[in-house]
Order: C-alpha cells, then sequence, then structure tokens
C-alpha cells in the first residue's frame, strides 16, 4: 500500500500556541500584581506555571499528514486533535492556495486542513497524491 506521510516540525507546531500562552500569563501576572501587589502576582505565577507545564505535556505530541488508499489522516498543532477521514466519506474536494477543504457526504460540513505546516513543495506533492488516490478510486468504481 503506498503511504504518502508529512511531518510537521514540532517548533511550527507548538510556538505559536506557546506564546499566546505566556503572552497571556504575563497579562495575567501584571493584572493581579496590579491589583494586589507583589504577593498576587507571585501567587498568578505560582498558579500559571505549573498549569502551563500541565498542558504542555498534556497536549504536546506528534504532528504529520498521512494518505494512504483509505483516507488522510493529521494532526496540525498544539491544540488540534487527531482528525481521519476515509475517502468513501467524501463528497468533494476542493484545492485553495493555503488551505484543502474536504466536504463530507452525509452533512455537507466542510472539514478544512490548512497548508501552513507544509512547505510548498510538500503541499504540491499532497495535493497531487491525493488527486491520484481520487483518480484511481473513480476509475475502479
Amino acid at each position: 500500500m503506498d503511504k504518502l506521510r508529512f511531518d510537521i516540525p514540532k517548533r511550527r507546531a507548538e510556538t505559536p500556541a506557546l506564546a499566546v500562552m505566556v503572552i497571556a500569563s504575563l497579562f495575567g501576572w501584571g493584572a493581579h500584581n496590579h491589583l494586589f501587589g507583589y504577593g498576587g502576582g507571585f501567587v498568578w505565577l505560582a498558579v500559571v506555571i505549573p498549569t502551563i507545564l500541565w498542558i504542555y505535556k498534556k497536549r504536546a505530541g506528534e504532528y504529520f499528514v498521512e494518505v494512504d488508499e483509505t483516507g488522510i489522516g493529521w494532526r496540525q498543532h498544539f491544540f488540534s486533535r487527531y482528525n481521519y477521514i476515509p475517502w468513501s466519506y467524501l463528497q468533494r474536494i476542493d484545492y485553495l492556495e493555503f488551505e484543502i477543504n474536504f466536504m463530507l457526504k452525509e452533512t455537507a460540513q466542510v472539514v478544512c486542513f490548512q497548508l501552513s505546516g507544509l512547505d510548498e513543495e510538500q503541499a504540491d506533492e499532497l495535493k497531487e497524491k491525493i488527486s491520484q488516490i481520487i483518480g484511481n478510486r473513480d476509475k475502479e468504481s
């Protein structure tokens, strides 16, 4: 079975989320420091730092996109979950410049796969592989 897999670098997948969490915790520290003095600021940091570390440990993982004859699966960034769509569930695929949209048959729901985690060559190769698999499935039907 021919499988195409691209790993998304951890830095590319986790850095934006970590930056947002650090900035939000600094704003919270500033607010608590202003309202309650140094004690409030340190209590805030004592609560937030372990919370951020716990969230990071729980959510960090492997980031990838994988395409094979049965479907497409991916986990793109820190706050995402693993998604898998079998080819038999798809009604339509739209290739856009920065994303691929998958329309599901029964619900007409559109599931979006952002191409920002991949390099341009990888994105082109992914689109080509999906088109090839869908073309082969249409010929078999």
